[in-house]
């Protein structure tokens, strides 16, 4: 038994930043991409159409694999000379972009505000960031592939292009005002003026309501902790202002001129087109989300005659297509659910539990052991078995697989022990308790972020509750004979209850709690009426913890087991959501009823009281916001840099830069930035280490105390 090859195994699964998987040439040569990479489907079938000359959208929740597609398509590309491809990943250009590098300029008498001018400036650095990366790595990629031997130049020479190329670029870096982009900063802060005099009106009219007070008090409170890109966020949401901002910042950048220089470069080289892979854009907010389809995107798709396919890695249900024609291009999804589907869920759960095989195997192989030396299979019944379990217990997410691996190393593979069923469903519950709930406890408690995304958080924890509440419920009364008639006569021991369904519009809802994994969508069926509904699964280490029996009944009689009424939570949830949501004027602050949410969306949410204002959601919080006031915002941490004290303090050993990042998804850059400023403030301690010479960070006993005792 190699323990120290599991180790690795582990390790290299529950990374983030693909590059690096270079730490395991040493182990298994080099291209780890080509030799590690498994097809989430028989024959390589998201990797041929990854590989395909459409513009794709990859989309799939953290963890699923979208960047080792990526990884393994850019690998092929490689290989072929008539394809130029080059990678971005977008979320990490936007971290290490710092707000404070936005300088202020006097613009009030142009009737300017500071933070329409700031926020509006440092939405084009971002965007100018990417585009200069673009250009860059172009120009990188096409030195490295050595064009000139086949450089035509008929219509440019080579040097001339690069000298063109690098113009560009210092012109797109220029993230000064422009002339043209004065009126609809005007409008903007206009429209942001006018909306706190409404406040302050609204304030003085409603002064003798001690609730009232409360609730302006509050919205006092999140203006000040959103900051700035808020504010002006919230004026973009009106579509008209978007379109004339987002056609503004769109006419700042000359993408007539770098499509000319990219269609240049296929011609004169002969190639067949230019691909640019787009990582990690879903990461961002949703405005900016709409600027980078709107400003880089479709453009890059729309104008350049072919020339440039994009490949684009986003979350579902967070994906903006903009003007990019959603029915001309290929959308993949890597979640179990939607790439395995199925008349039955059977079927569906086998193909599952058969790509969980071939990762696992492929792993083990390459590393040079194999897994029959860890796993306890002692038939091929006990294999499937096992095998089926790691699906379930990990949504068959790759990264899920390596925490899971990790737990087992530590529990069982260091003792010498070989991984049973009972050994996977602790590692389940021990990763689900110390690491999904607690960093979901700890983000609200210590987290510097804005108040709604606490609440938003705090909510899917009490929406969490109550399905938990609800599936206890329901196993109660299959136990008491109260549902079900003869149905579940047949039952022996305690009556699974980790799936429900819902009806289809309640999909919304449960993003969040998806998102983060707490449940997953598990099939599409229709229920005893004939309805659509969709199925949900609780978290594995979620049902371990509160000791429910995850699956389902083994026999035909039980194949449609969760189509039972009793499974059906629509009504729970919207009981859950009447108590807890309102919908409520941003302007004159009046409540609607949540009933008159499609009504008041035919009319763009104006609101039918003041029509002046814009009606939104709004969670009933006043007690969580009474909880969050009394917290100690002296100790709280940006969310990173919580993420990197959390790491440091599971791993419980010193870790480079490079280690760390690779675990929280972000750049060593950032994270040795980060983990600079935390020393100065006595939580963290970074020495040299005396071995390899490199910088390694361990938090401090005072750390230690304040965020996880």
């Amino acid at each position: 038994m190699d323990r120290e090859a599991f180790s690795k195994i582990s390790e290299s699964l529950r990374q983030y930043r693909r590059a690096e998987l270079r730490d395991f040439e040493r182990d298994i040569g080099s291209k780890p991409i080509d030799q590690l990479y498994v097809d989430p489907l028989p024959g390589d079938a998201v990797l041929q159409a990854v590989t395909s000359s459409n513009t794709t959208f990859l989309l799939g929740r953290k963890g699923t694999g979208k960047s080792t597609v990526f990884a393994r398509a850019q690998s092929k590309f490689r290989d072929r000379r008539d394809i130029v491809s080059i990678y971005i990943d977008v979320k990490s250009l936007y971290d290490v972009l710092d707000a404070t590098e936005i300088q202020a300029e006097e613009l009030e008498a142009a009737g300017i505000s500071n933070s329409a001018y700031r926020s509006h400036i440092l939405r084009k650095t971002m965007l100018a960031r990417i585009i200069t990366e673009l250009l860059k790595e172009i120009g990188e990629t096409c030195d490295k592939l050595t064009l000139l031997e086949r450089w035509r130049g008929v219509k440019k020479q080579y040097e001339e292009l690069k000298t063109s190329l690098h113009t560009i670029a210092a012109r797109v870096r220029n993230s000064k005002l422009q002339a043209h982009e004065i009126p609809i900063l005007q409008t903007i802060s206009n429209q942001i003026r006018l909306k706190k005099q409404t406040e302050v009106s609204a304030k003085t009219t409603i002064k003798g309501s001690a609730s009232a007070k409360a609730t302006i008090d509050s919205a006092e409170l999140r203006a000040e902790v959103t900051g700035l890109l808020d504010e002006f966020d919230k004026t973009l949401d009106d579509s008209d202002v978007y379109n004339e901002y987002s056609d503004v910042i769109l006419k700042s950048f000359p993408f007539s001129d770098i499509i000319a220089e990219i269609q240049t470069i296929i011609t004169e080289a002969g190639l067949a087109r230019l691909v640019v892979f787009f990582d990690d854009f879903s990461e961002l907010k949703l405005v900016d989300q709409r600027l980078f389809v709107d400003v880089v995107l479709s453009p890059l798709n729309n104008s350049s005659n072919e020339a440039v396919k994009l490949k684009i890695a986003g979350y579902p249900g967070r994906v903006y297509y903009g003007k990019i024609d959603p029915g001309k291009v290929d959308t993949i999804s890597l979640d179990f659910c939607d790439l395995y589907e199925a008349t039955e869920v059977q079927e569906m759960e086998r193909s599952a539990s058969d790509y969980a095989a071939r990762l696992l195997t492929k792993r083990f192989s390459v590393f040079g052991v194999q897994i029959q030396d860890f796993f306890d299979f002692t038939s091929e019944q006990s294999k499937d078995e096992l095998m089926r379990l790691m699906f379930q217990a990990s949504f068959n997410v790759p990264r899920i697989m390596g925490h899971l691996l990790h737990i087992l190393y530590l529990d069982r593979v260091s003792r010498g022990q070989k991984i049973t069923s009972a050994s996977i469903r602790l590692a389940s519950r021990k990763y689900y308790e110390n690491t999904i709930s607690k960093y979901f406890d700890r983000m609200n408690r210590y987290a510097l972020e804005p108040f709604q995304n606490k609440l938003d958080r705090h909510n899917q924890k009490e929406l969490l509750k109550c399905l938990v509440m609800e599936a206890t419920t329901v196993r109660r009364k299959i136990t008491n004979r109260e549902v079900g008639g003869n149905y579940f006569v047949a039952l022996q021991g305690i009556p699974p209850t980790s799936h429900f369904t819902v009806h289809p519009e309640l999909e919304e809802v449960f993003s969040s709690l998806e998102s983060n994994f707490f449940v997953s969508r598990y099939k599409k069926l229709r229920d005893k009426e004939g309805r659509d509904v969709i199925a949900y699964a609780l978290f594995l280490g979620l049902c371990e913890s509160e000791r429910m029996t995850w699956g389902y009944p083994d026999g035909r009689p039980f194949r449609h087991y969760f189509q039972q009424r009793c499974f059906e939570y629509t009504r729970a949830v919207h009981l859950f959501l009447s108590r807890n949501k309102t919908i409520k004027c941003g302007s004159c602050g009046c409540c609607h009823p949540m009933e008159l949410k499609e009504s008041l969306a035919l009319y763009k949410w104006r609101c039918p009281e003041c029509n002046e204002g814009v009606c939104a959601v709004t969670n009933l919080s006043d007690d969580f916001e009474e909880e969050i006031d009394a917290l100690d915002k002296g100790i709280m941490l940006e969310p990173i840099e919580l993420e990197i004290v959390s790491i440091l303090h599971e791993e419980n050993r010193r870790m480079r830069a490079g280690e760390i990042s690779a675990l929280i998804d972000t750049t060593h850059q950032l994270v040795g930035r980060r983990t600079s400023k935390l020393q100065e403030m006595g939580l963290i301690s970074k020495e040299r280490d005396e071995r390899d010479g490199r910088m390694k960070s361990v938090i401090t006993e005072r750390c230690e105390i304040t965020y996880f005792e």
